[in-house]
């Protein structure tokens, strides 16, 4: 995959994840796959920053967990810019995943981390 589309996958599970982490329950990620984010970010932790390898991983352990719901959330960008235009109701999180330009490992981490506490504090 080219590393434009290997961002756009990156930048779209980001996003996916942060907006279905501000909803009580997610009708997209199920509830077992919030319980294994740690283990994504475990197999991701060998990325080194390189987005070839963060795609990989978020598409692997998806097929692994067999979380179709996200593969088809996430579908749409492979070959399909995520659209630059302003959302009046965009948050900063996703501004910040929609426009930094570099997608380091900490930064994945870090958003996954913030979305699983988020997801924590609406299902309670």
């Amino acid at each position: 995959m080219p590393t434009a589309e290997n961002e756009r996958i990156v930048r779209a599970f980001l996003l996916l994840l942060h907006q279905e982490s501000q909803k009580p329950e997610s009708a997209i990620i199920p509830p077992k796959a919030w319980e294994t984010l740690g283990e994504l970010k475990a197999s991701l932790a060998q990325a080194n920053d390189d987005v070839r390898t963060l795609a990989r991983g978020i598409t692997n352990w998806c097929r692994e967990h067999q979380y179709s719901s996200i593969l088809q959330a996430l579908r749409p960008v492979q070959g399909d810019a995520i659209p630059e235009e302003e959302d009046p109701d965009e948050d900063e999180t996703e501004t910040q995943i929609l426009r930094v330009s570099n997608l380091s490992l900490r930064f994945v981490e870090e958003t996954i981390s913030q979305s699983q506490e988020q997801h924590q504090q609406q299902s309670s």
